[in-house]
C-alpha cells in the first residue's frame, strides 16, 4: 500500500485581490483623468466634425473610410494634420478640431460605393458639426 501525502493548504490573506484593485483605482483616480488628456486623444476646448454614413436605402454603413483635410488653415492656430478613421458599426465618425475659424474637407469612401466629398465650416466656437453622407452603390461593370 502505497501512502497518500497530504497537501498543504495555501493561507488565506486577510485583503483580497479585488479590495486591493479598488485601492489602486481610489488613489489614481486623481492622476488618471489628467493623464488620459494629456496623450492627446482629444483636447479639452475642441470642435467636433461629427457624421454619420449611410448606403444607399438609408441603412448605416460601417467600415467607410472617412478623412478629414484641411481646406483653410485655422485662424490662430496650429494647422490639424490628416485624419483618417473607419466609421463604426452605426456608421458614425467623429473627429477633434480647434474650436478656430476655418473650412475642412470630408472625403467619404467605400468599398462598391461612390466616393463622396463635403466642405465643413468651423467657427471660433467648439461646436459639434454634423454631416451625414448617403453614399451610392457604384454601377456594376456590364458583362459580355
Amino acid at each position: 500500500m502505497r501512502k497518500t501525502r497530504k497537501r498543504k493548504r495555501r493561507k488565506k490573506t486577510t485583503i483580497g485581490v479585488k479590495l486591493v484593485v479598488l485601492l489602486l483605482l481610489l488613489v489614481l483616480s486623481p492622476v488618471l483623468p489628467a493623464g488620459l488628456l494629456a496623450a492627446g486623444d482629444k483636447p479639452s476646448e475642441s470642435a467636433v466634425v461629427a457624421g454619420t454614413v449611410f448606403r444607399e436605402p438609408g441603412f448605416a454603413l460601417p467600415g467607410a473610410e472617412v478623412t478629414l483635410t484641411v481646406k483653410t488653415k485655422p485662424t490662430g492656430a496650429k494647422t490639424p494634420k490628416l485624419q483618417k478613421k473607419s466609421s463604426d458599426a452605426r456608421g458614425e465618425f467623429a473627429f477633434y478640431v480647434p474650436p478656430r475659424k476655418a473650412q475642412y474637407l470630408v472625403t467619404v469612401k467605400a468599398r462598391g460605393h461612390v466616393q463622396q466629398e463635403k466642405v465643413v465650416d468651423v467657427n471660433d466656437s467648439p461646436d459639434r458639426l454634423d454631416v451625414y453622407f448617403q453614399l451610392k452603390a457604384e454601377a456594376a461593370p456590364e458583362s459580355k
